[in-house]
């Protein structure tokens, strides 16, 4: 998924990477010749990659509390020792001393399969200096308008141009995973040969006359719909083709396959005259009632994917075919003296995952002022009321700078310089996304105007704002359908970047993962180890299926990972059976994803950890005694050699032989939970224990 970078690789400590254990060795090794790629989209734990500043007390500890609430694996942890200081880095600083590396560890660590998103913790720059890139502009509007400040976060987004040191980013329509007009899923997302073959076909349907023209025209889509299964559009374009050609077998074949690639809108087929005409087929009904009543004039919500691009319609499409591939990114925290304190930052993190499928009756709440802050998306009100009006959602205008009712509110869209929210009759409900548009809420350098972090303390799970002059264009900025997204079901960072199309500014800062709103599975997965059959050991993932409710839906697949690592995705199955080899000793980390079948594809992870092999030979953790600065820790492992201590995926201490003391400082780990691995080497064979959490 990602591009080889340059760097030589380095394992998280820094150091040179030493061979795999064998532990991981084998298991690799042995799945990946069983089970082929295959990708899912959706933001659960183990799609999250949290980068964290190892010289940062601040950023370890918040780090410790997030991956303990989102059960993130260890693998998924990288730490950086040569994080730039202050508020500000230079464009240079920020691709070799943070985005290589992070990318370095990913690609070593084989995560580009499932990571999603890129989470930074405390402790890094929020913005980044591209002056080096405006420079280079040529546009006149972007010349005064695309200030040379940027957010880490975007700068992480746009992974792919900033790797190549190209400005591009800075077009007003730089995000095409970014949610457009309705019209747009049916534009020309090609260029050269593919183009013309989409021309083609646009042609023959705009002249047809006879059932012999219609047919021309359908088989013209078919062909490049199977060329491009993903862009489902090009199949609704074929099923009102063949419709027209009175071929209504092939119509609802097409339509079929157009709602099994994403397809979702029912008043579009509703009201199309083409589509009708298959009322009376076998299936029609059936594939209506998966569809969604909604509005027609914004492209609803997709689900994010790192392993696919992006094609100027929205729609994914394989890089190698020209589209367009960004990673999700955000902030978990600014602790800053303008921004949060290490505990304000703590605390949203801990409400924002107690929100995750509460589906909260609250009010979805836009100011309307006459403030440029807020005339600038007023005009776009209308489109996020009218869906959230469609759903049975609570909206309100209010003429204010903030509410003035007591309503609890799920989101507040704002535009104000300054407001205090700290006198309120109102609340948030757990989860709830709210942000203002103003010119520095992310520029934390000053103390003019208020601050995104505000509106955390407040209640928000999750908010924005611009690290420099964004001046009031909306590109920059999320339009009011991010609220109709996140009620549809999306993560929190996945309705951020599916209303913003030019977020190269956009500091975005909280919980991305937390979904209130989300139709998850509520099936349960059972693991356990079988009994050893010759040089295999099989572990069964046992699948128990629970009935549907109105806030859940069925599962569609599930997701098999193993030592952190994704090795199989497989359809829902009482019994799904994996063999390791039988000489595998030790603590093995095991995760089932259930993967919902509704259009944003929820996810929920079930963790268990099993002991394959004589569970007496286990590496131990004992804490002998916890003080204000340090800890002691006691690590034992029969017949080994040596025993490594690991937090957060990196070795932090070691002993020599079948036992010994260890000494751990707040600065080395930081506080709060502290998970704890422990490896015990005996010989060529490295042994995982089950790790323990510390209170520290």
């Amino acid at each position: 998924m990602f591009p080889p970078s340059p760097l030589t690789p380095t394992s998280p400590n820094g150091k040179s990477p030493k061979r795999r254990h064998l532990f991981g060795q084998l298991i690799l090794a042995f799945l990946a010749c069983v089970f082929g790629p295959h990708a899912h989209a959706g933001i659960s734990g183990e799609n999250i990659i949290v980068v964290v500043n190892a010289k940062s007390e601040d950023s370890l500890t918040l780090a410790n509390h997030y991956v303990q609430l989102r059960d993130i694996p260890p693998s998924n942890i990288v730490l950086l020792e040569d994080v730039p200081s202050g508020l500000r880095v230079s464009l240079d600083d920020f691709r070799e001393k943070i985005l290589k590396p992070v990318l370095t560890e990913l690609n070593d660590r084989s995560l580009g399969a499932h990571a999603q998103v890129i989470a930074y913790s405390a402790g890094f720059p929020t913005a980044v200096d591209i002056r080096e890139h405006t420079k280079r502009l040529t546009d006149e509007n972007q010349k005064k308008y695309q200030r040379p400040v940027a957010s880490i976060n975007s700068m992480t987004f746009f992974y792919r141009w900033v790797l190549a040191d190209s400005p591009d980013y800075l077009g007003w329509i730089s995000n095409f995973y970014a949610r457009g007009s309705f019209e747009r899923h049916f534009a020309n997302p090609f260029a050269g040969e593919a183009g013309e073959k989409f021309e083609a076909a646009e042609d023959a349907t705009n002249s047809a006359e006879s059932a012999e023209d219609w047919k021309t025209a359908a088989e013209l889509w078919t062909a490049i719909a199977e060329e491009y299964p993903t862009l489902y559009p090009l199949n609704v374009r074929a099923a009102e083709a063949y419709a027209n050609a009175d071929e209504l077998d092939s119509a609802v074949q097409r339509l079929a396959m157009a709602t099994a690639g994403g397809w979702a809108n029912r008043r579009y087929v509703e009201e199309s005259d083409s589509l009708q005409k298959l009322k009376e087929t076998d299936g029609f009904e059936t594939i209506l009632a998966l569809l969604q009543d909604v509005p027609m004039k914004n492209q609803g919500p997709v689900p994010f994917a790192t392993n696919v691009g992006w094609t100027s319609t929205g729609h994914p499409i394989p890089n190698a075919k020209g589209g367009m591939p960004y990673i999700l990114s955000c902030v978990l925290g600014v602790v800053h003296q303008r921004g949060s304190t290490l505990e304000q930052a703590i605390e949203v993190l801990q409400r924002a995952r107690e929100a995750d499928r509460t589906f909260p009756d609250g009010t979805f709440g836009f100011a309307k002022t006459s403030d440029v802050r807020v005339t600038t998306r007023e005009p776009l009100y209308v489109d996020a009321l009218t869906w959230l009006i469609s759903r049975d959602r609570n909206v309100e205008i209010f003429a204010s700078k903030l509410p003035t009712s007591d309503r609890p509110y799920s989101g507040l869209m704002l535009g104000a310089a300054n407001f205090d929210a700290r006198k309120r009759s109102w609340s948030m409900t757990p989860g709830a996304i709210a942000e203002n548009l103003t010119s520095l809420g992310a520029a934390f350098k000053t103390n003019s105007q208020t601050k995104l972090t505000e509106l955390l303390h407040a209640g928000a799970a999750i908010s924005s704002g611009a690290v420099a002059e964004p001046y009031a264009l909306v590109p920059k900025f999320p339009t009011p359908m991010m609220h109709a997204y996140y009620a549809e079901g999306v993560s929190a960072i996945e309705a951020f970047y599916l209303s913003t199309t030019s977020p190269y500014q956009l500091l975005i800062v909280g919980d991305p993962a937390c979904q209130p709103y989300a139709k998850a599975p509520i099936d349960f997965v059972r693991i356990e180890a079988g009994e050893v059959d010759g040089d295999k050991v099989p572990v069964n993932f046992l699948w128990q299926q629970l009935p549907d409710n109105a806030t859940s839906t069925a599962t569609t697949a599930i997701e098999l990972h193993l030592q952190g690592k994704r090795i199989a995705v497989a359809r829902p199955a009482k019994k799904i059976e994996i063999k390791l080899p039988s000489k595998l000793q030790g603590a093995l980390h095991c995760r089932a994803v259930l993967i919902g079948q509704h259009l944003t594809q929820p996810r929920v992870a079930i963790t268990q950890t099993l002991v394959l092999g004589n569970p007496n030979i286990l590496p131990t953790i004992e804490t002998k005694s916890v003080e204000d600065e340090q800890m002691q820790i006691k690590l034992a492992c029969p017949d080994a050699d040596r025993i490594e201590l690991k937090h957060l995926g990196r070795v932090v201490a070691e002993v020599e032989g079948t036992s010994g003391l260890v000494t751990l400082t707040s600065a080395q780990v930081g506080r709060g939970p502290i998970r704890l691995d422990a490896v015990g080497h005996v010989g060529e064979q490295a042994i995982p224990g089950k790790f323990q959490l510390i209170k520290f």
